[in-house]
């Protein structure tokens, strides 16, 4: 249960790199960059001790056209981390507000349930946040049922920091 992987998870993510004021012409910001930094993964059930590793990593945003973006994350492998890696879309405003979906390299499937063997309560990998000057936050929650924690209900928190 204590091992850490990005597609287990789901929490706050914030990046930083440098981008355009306005490539788009649309007022959108670019996220256009690569965010190399750490991972934070929180486990907290009741009964169990909370976990908290930090794991090696980076998100990319490879390709923005108007609002849409899309790139890559990745996660590497330390202490208690596992190696993962997969795609990353989503879409900005004009006010910085942000919507973003991570999976699993080659597109698809229920990621956190096939790597932990645990059962999904909430949905999987939707994260909501913000970009404003160089900083990218989003975050998000999930809630799953684990055998290895005595089938209690877990919740997994993800940040990201980087630059």
């Amino acid at each position: 249960m204590r091992r850490a992987l990005l597609l287990l998870t789901a929490g706050m993510i914030s990046l930083a790199a440098c981008s355009d004021d306005d490539p788009t012409g649309l007022g959108l910001p670019s996220l256009v960059g690569t965010y190399d930094g750490n991972w934070t993964v929180t486990v907290e059930g009741p009964g169990l001790e909370p976990t908290i590793d930090v794991c090696p990593g980076s998100v990319s945003v490879d390709e923005q056209s108007a609002e849409t973006f899309e790139g890559t994350f990745s996660q590497t492998a330390a202490g208690e981390c596992e190696a993962g890696s997969g795609f990353v879309t989503g879409v900005v405003t004009a006010d910085g507000a942000v919507t973003i979906l991570l999976g699993a390299s080659g597109g698809g499937g229920p990621a956190f349930e096939e790597s932990t063997g645990c059962t999904l309560l909430t949905a999987e990998n939707s994260y909501t946040g913000f970009y404003a000057g160089d900083v990218l936050s989003f975050d998000t929650s999930l809630t799953a049922r684990c055998p290895d924690t005595g089938d209690v209900t877990v919740t997994w928190t993800y940040a990201f920091e980087g630059s």
